[in-house]
């Protein structure tokens, strides 16, 4: 298979510290790089996701109903409340009693 080159342009305190950091883990800068364009190819994009500062600023975007539950779970766990919920053993007939 024919070799191919990509070239990137970065800060050297950047790439310094992007070649110390693969070095950490036992690889080159190099490897690091083609193991990331292997998993991106893999998964058709980022496996992880990818928002602005502005994103990550804003307030939830989750329904109503899930913040709730999630407040109640975190209050449950910290004892602020007392834990009433019943214990899921069977995730898939929970799904069952959910409204589609």
């Amino acid at each position: 298979m024919a070799s191919a080159q990509i070239g990137v342009r970065l800060d050297e305190k950047e790439k310094d510290e992007f070649e110390q950091n693969a070095k950490k883990i036992g690889l080159t800068a190099s490897a690091a790089i083609k193991m990331f364009i292997a998993k991106f190819n893999y998964d058709k994009g980022f496996s992880y996701p990818v928002t602005t500062k502005k994103a990550e600023s804003t307030v939830s975007q989750l329904p109503v109903e899930v913040e709730k539950a999630l407040l109640i779970a975190r209050a449950e766990e910290l004892g602020l409340i007392e834990d009433n919920s019943e214990k899921v053993t069977d995730i898939e007939s929970l799904r069952l009693r959910w409204p589609h």
